[in-house]
């Protein structure tokens, strides 16, 4: 089993699950923007709107590719105002456990419930901070090591889908 990949394949899962519920509990769209499902055994809110699903959509797809080759380090989901201002970020530190950390015999069920666990607090924690009225857009934000924020800023197949991110790197060191 490659590590990296089913890495990529749950942070991505549960980075899609992750937006969708920011953008809903901190009322970023209306209510009615979003229809109820279900993950993790657990009730969510999901976009329908399509340019928000395909936004989405397409930095999942990114976050993926990234995860799978270890290259990104922390994805932030930032908050905007009517000025463009951020007014609040929720990031996440991505950390690709190595072969000698792994135990597949609970990573999943460990992972699972950390996921869920997540999804209840942001569920409860909207119930005690009101909605920011002033909430108007978002941005994915991805930060990556500085050698694969250059590569991308020089691929031509990325380049189109690029141009909808804010991309920042970190040194690396």
């Amino acid at each position: 089993m490659e590590v990296c990949k089913v890495a990529a394949d749950i942070y991505s899962e549960f980075m899609e699950v992750a937006i969708n519920i920011i953008l809903y509990w901190r009322n970023v769209y209306p209510a009615g923007a979003f229809e109820k499902g279900k993950i993790y055994n657990i009730p969510v809110h999901i976009a329908v709107h399509p340019e928000v699903q395909s936004y989405i959509e397409n930095c999942i797809k990114i976050i993926h590719k990234l995860i799978e080759n270890n290259e990104v380090e922390q994805v932030v989901i930032c908050i905007f105002d009517r000025t463009l201002k951020p007014i609040e970020q929720f990031i996440f530190d991505i950390k690709i456990p190595t072969i000698h950390t792994l135990d597949e015999n609970n990573c999943f069920l460990d992972v699972e419930l950390a996921l869920r666990s997540f999804c209840l607090k942001i569920a409860t924690f909207s119930g005690i901070i009101e909605p920011d009225p002033l909430a108007f857009c978002f941005a994915v934000q991805l930060h990556t090591k500085e050698s694969t924020g250059a590569a991308l800023a020089f691929n031509e197949d990325v380049a189109d889908e690029m141009q909808l991110y804010i991309i920042r790197t970190k040194k690396e060191g």
